[in-house]
């Protein structure tokens, strides 16, 4: 046994490789994110930050604990810049819409009221004792079941995740800048933590890895700019006061597998329906339509091209791991295929 581990040691060694980083990764994401969440984005802000840290080190001979906080500073402003300039324009157009919601709430009203009496004038020959459902007293069933019953736990919900939020916000900036500032020290410890072994795989497959983890996340913003762009333009063809409102919540909604803007688009065209305004629901359904089209056909070929694998390969590790993992899997499957096309590249490359 022995000799045969010795014989296909290098393979070996990459399988096992390869189903520990898998371990690891369905373990982050299904257990550990929830927890780790403000660090894994600190961590992401480092990295992005790494590089104008470089520069200033370079060219400003500035020490590294000043070029980080210097880096983290000019982050934070960027970041409450472009904040303030979403919040007020969002701001402007969710104060209009709630302006408007009673109108449209007497309108949804005024056509379950048509709905009720087209439901009782074509039903008048039905057998004695059949009860026609009332429609507008099924929608306030359900509403009031939604949100009535649950309005209290619905607010503390929020107020926590608000609370939750801000305390994510400032726990990521603040673990941003230790991994800027101390950066070498963080992962000295962690290096001398990890097995040799462990270290041995992943400093072979390093440089592939972070090429394949760069282009994963490019891909993403490529496609929710797509979804972003796509929605904005529909609904400003539909004339919408909330084309940018609505537009930005869709391509954040993209990020989530499976439902992405259908969360809205399917709901707010039915909500059309019902209020008679056909044309608008058309064009939700065509906006819906061909954001997902759009997706479907492009994600596994920009996928590809980003990370260095085929579209296909893209394609299969996406399904593969939905079937596996179930909604994690539009994950864990690509990443799997990051590490799987990080080891390829390693061992092409002796």
């Amino acid at each position: 046994m022995r000799d045969i581990y010795y014989r296909h040691k290098q393979k070996i060694d990459r399988i096992l490789f390869f189903l520990l980083i898998t371990f690891m990764v369905f373990a982050f994401f299904t257990f550990l994110f929830e927890y780790l969440s403000p660090f894994f984005f600190g961590l992401l802000i480092a990295l992005l930050m790494e590089p104008l840290i470089r520069f200033l080190i370079k060219r400003l001979k500035l020490k590294r604990w000043i070029a980080s906080l210097l880096c983290l500073l000019l982050f934070i402003a960027a970041m409450s810049s472009l904040g303030v300039w979403l919040v007020s324009t969002l701001g402007r157009q969710v104060i209009s819409f709630v302006e408007s919601a009673p109108a449209h709430i007497e309108e949804i009203s005024a056509r379950l009221d048509d709905a009720n009496r087209w439901i009782e004038s074509n039903t008048q020959g039905l057998p004695d004792g059949f009860q026609v459902p009332d429609i507008q007293e099924m929608m306030l069933t359900a509403v009031t079941t939604l949100f009535g019953d649950g309005v209290r736990d619905q607010g503390m919900r929020m107020f926590t995740g608000v609370a939750d939020f801000f305390i994510n916000t400032i726990l990521a900036l603040v673990s941003a800048y230790f991994f800027m500032a101390d950066r070498k020290t963080i992962f000295e410890t962690i290096k001398n933590a990890c097995p040799q072994w462990f270290l041995n795989q992943m400093s072979q497959t390093k440089a592939g890895l972070s090429r394949a983890m760069g282009g994963y996340f490019r891909a993403q913003g490529i496609l929710m700019a797509m979804v972003g762009i796509i929605s904005i333009v529909g609904l400003l063809f539909l004339r919408s006061p909330y084309a940018l409102l609505f537009g930005l919540l869709f391509a954040v909604l993209d990020f989530l597998p499976i439902l992405g803007p259908a969360l809205v688009l399917l709901p707010w065209a039915l909500m059309s329906i019902t209020m008679g305004n056909m044309h608008q629901a058309i064009g939700l359904l065509v906006i819906y339509g061909i954001i997902t089209i759009t997706r479907q056909v492009l994600q596994p070929k920009i996928l590809g091209d980003q990370m260095g694998a085929h579209p296909l390969a893209s394609l299969m590790s996406i399904f593969i791991g939905f079937r596996i993992f179930g909604l994690l899997g539009f994950i864990i499957g690509p990443s799997l295929l990051m590490i799987f096309v990080a080891i390829r590249e390693t061992d092409s490359e002796k």
